[in-house]
Formats: C-alpha cells, sequence, structure tokens
C-alpha cells in the first residue's frame, strides 16, 4: 500500500490579530502603548530632574557655613592681632572673672592696689561667675557714634573749660575721729536685676544702694528702697579698660564734652531721691582728666558728691573733684568678688573692719547677690557687738572737715 502522509496541522491562529482584529485596531493599541511608555518616561525625567536640583541646593547650603566660618575665623583674627597689645580686660562688678587681688581689687583694670595695712593683712581671692547676669545691651553702636562725632568748635566753646588738675596741689583731707569706727557698705549694681534689687532693699536701713542708671523699673525700686530707709546713690557706667561692656549711655573715651553732659544728664534724670554718684567700672574713664572735669563740673552745680569705686589706680575722680569742691569718699574695699564663698565675703568684711580700726571708717562696696546679702546679714548684728557703727554713705561723709 502506498505510504499516506499525514497532513500537516494547520497552525494555530491569534484569534486577537489573525481572525478577528481589523488592522486599524492593532495600530491604535500599539500607539496606546507608545504613549504609555512616553508618560513614564517623562515622569522618570522629572524625577531626575527634581533630586539633582536638591543635591545641587544641598551642596550650596553645605559651602555657605564653610565659607561663612572662613571670614568669620579670618575676622577673629584679625581683632586679636589687634588687640594683642592691648591690657587683658577684667569684667566689671556683675561678672567680674577670675581676679587675684592683695587686701582689695580693681573690679575692671589691669593693676592692682594695696592699703597701708600691717603686713599681717593680706586676704586673696578668686572670683567666679556670679548668678543672675543680666543681658545688657551692646555699646557697639555707641562706641561707633563716639569714634565718627564731631561737634563744633562753637558748641565746644560754650562749655566749661576743662580743669588740668595738679595731684601735688590738693589738699590733704581730714578727718574728725568717731568714738566708734564707722563702716558704710553700699552695694552696687542695684536695680539690674529684679531679685537682686528686692533683696537689697530687704536689708537695714543703713546700707547705702546705688542704683544702676539703665535699670528696667528704676523708679519704682528707688522708691521702695527710700521707703525702707535706705540712702540712694547713683550709678554711672563708664568705660572700663579691655572689652568688657558698661552698658547703654556710658561715658566713653573720646566723647565731645557736649555728649558726655547728654549721657550724664539722662542717668541723673532716671530717678530722684539720690544723693551722691560714682562710676560703674570705668578703668579707663576715669583715667581721663578732661572727661572726668566734664562731669565734675556738672556735678559741682549740684548737691552731690562724687564716690569714687576706685576701679583703677590712675583714678583721677577725687583729685578732679576736689579740685572743683565737689565733696568727694574713696571705696576702701570690695567684699564679694568671690560672691560664691560666703566665708570670703566675711574674710572682707573683717579686713573693712581693721581698716576702719585703723583709720575711724571704711567704705566697702558690694553687690545684692544672694550670699552677699546672706553675710550682711549674719555681719552686721555681729560688727555692732564688736564696736562697729553700720551707718549710711553720708554719716562717713560727714567726718570730712576740707573737702579733700
Amino acid at each position: 500500500m502506498p505510504n499516506k502522509r499525514k497532513p500537516k496541522p494547520k497552525p494555530k491562529l491569534n484569534k486577537r490579530y489573525d481572525e478577528g482584529w481589523p488592522q486599524d485596531k492593532r495600530r491604535s493599541h500599539a500607539g496606546s502603548l507608545f504613549i504609555v511608555l512616553g508618560f513614564v518616561f517623562f515622569i522618570a525625567i522629572s524625577i531626575s530632574s527634581v533630586l539633582v536640583l536638591q543635591r545641587s541646593d544641598k551642596d550650596n547650603d553645605t559651602q555657605e557655613p564653610v565659607v561663612q566660618q572662613t571670614k568669620e575665623q579670618a575676622q577673629t583674627q584679625a581683632e586679636t592681632q589687634a588687640l594683642a597689645a592691648a591690657p587683658a580686660n577684667k569684667p566689671h562688678p556683675i561678672n567680674l572673672g577670675n581676679i587675684s587681688i592683695n587686701d582689695t581689687i580693681i573690679d575692671d583694670g589691669t593693676e592692682s592696689e594695696t592699703l597701708e595695712l600691717p603686713p599681717s593683712v593680706t586676704i586673696t581671692t578668686s572670683a567666679k561667675t556670679p548668678e543672675d547676669i543680666p543681658v545688657v545691651p551692646s555699646r557697639s553702636a555707641q562706641n561707633k557714634k563716639a569714634e565718627t562725632m564731631t561737634t563744633p568748635e562753637s558748641e565746644i566753646a560754650s562749655l566749661p573749660p576743662a580743669v588740668e588738675v595738679n595731684k601735688s596741689s590738693v589738699p590733704k583731707a581730714s578727718w574728725v575721729r568717731p568714738e566708734r569706727p564707722m563702716i558704710a557698705i553700699v552695694l552696687d549694681d542695684v536695680g539690674v536685676n529684679r531679685r537682686g534689687a528686692e533683696r537689697a532693699i530687704g536689708l537695714p536701713g543703713a546700707i547705702t544702694l546705688s542704683f544702676m542708671t539703665y535699670a528696667s523699673g528704676v523708679k519704682e525700686m528707688t522708691r521702695a528702697a527710700r521707703d525702707k530707709g535706705h540712702e540712694l546713690m547713683l550709678h554711672v557706667p563708664m568705660e572700663p579698660l579691655g572689652r568688657a561692656d558698661p552698658g547703654p549711655q556710658a561715658l566713653l573715651l573720646g566723647l565731645s564734652d557736649e555728649e558726655i553732659l547728654s549721657r550724664l544728664e539722662w542717668g541723673m534724670a532716671r530717678f530722684d531721691g539720690y544723693i551722691g554718684i560714682n562710676n560703674h567700672m570705668g578703668s579707663k574713664f576715669t583715667g581721663w582728666d578732661r572727661g572726668m572735669s566734664v562731669v565734675m563740673q556738672r556735678i559741682e552745680k549740684t548737691d552731690y558728691f562724687f564716690m569714687d569705686s576706685r576701679t583703677s589706680p590712675n583714678s583721677v575722680a577725687a583729685e578732679t573733684a576736689a579740685s572743683l569742691g565737689v565733696p568727694v569718699l574713696r571705696r576702701d574695699t570690695f567684699i564679694d568678688n568671690d560672691y560664691q564663698d560666703i566665708q570670703k565675703i566675711i574674710s572682707q568684711l573683717e579686713l573693712t573692719e581693721k581698716i576702719a580700726q585703723k583709720n575711724g571708717h571704711a567704705i566697702a562696696i558690694g553687690h545684692p547677690h544672694k550670699t552677699t546679702v546672706e553675710a550682711l546679714s549674719q555681719w552686721i548684728e555681729a560688727a555692732e557687738k564688736r564696736g562697729f557703727d553700720v551707718v549710711p554713705i553720708s554719716a562717713i561723709l560727714a567726718l570730712k572737715n576740707p573737702a579733700e
């Protein structure tokens, strides 16, 4: 029998394309697929662009601080070189920093001083950062104004001429010696911190309070202090050596006579009822003859006295005041440079007693720290029992014979 060939199987048809799908539908489907792919490609490109931009911004952000830091470092280096020859600064009584002293201290000067006491009397303290440190506005704008200020000659001519002081020609003061040695305690910087002011006002009325000119709410606080029997003084900020900030409206080296008077008048109008004026900081300004002459000529027209806080051994404040007939006093000791140790405050008060025993009187300056107020509260009664009279500052002034 002849071989019968098996018929080849017919290929399976793709029903989608070969049987039932017309040519136009095939093209439509392909176009749709192309659109979808294009849309996906567009989204991918967009996402990539966003990521690239974000990375670029991030790189810029990280580069800017480096540039800024480099500029700041250069500026700091320039300032350091410019100040290399300047004396190191010891901050003012609000923040005394680390100060090593003998007998008594200088709060913001560059030298120390020693009282004429027996050789055995030597006290060395180291100050620390105090509590309740207020934020004081910067005086950079004031310094810039001082450097660029010019005053017409007609205005300067209308002001009193500066007094040249010859220290050797100023007569030495004589004092009446009381039956019992007198000690006056003056608390400076009162009002800068309200809690400190409240503590100070709570002390016995014999403690004299010197309120800062720029203290907020100073009229209300001084009124409360007078009601408690305290004598008041005006604490005027003056430029120190170094870079410590004395505060707004400070008297600065190089100011015109008119500007010095303007700032002094501003402070003198801040509150009333005070009987004297003393300097806040001022180790630089109090050594300037012309500046202190302008200050004392203004005070000479009032009934106020001036107390030299003696923040510098080069101060001409007392000599200038005496030459113009302004009643003047001088601080003998600071009691709370190491305010955190109450026993060291007591030691400084004991030193003050020795000075009073020797001279018949002594003036100590402190600040309204919590520990200082506690030390004074303990010390006052004990000192009275030991034969000392704790008195307001006016009682010390009354002991002077001719003006110093």
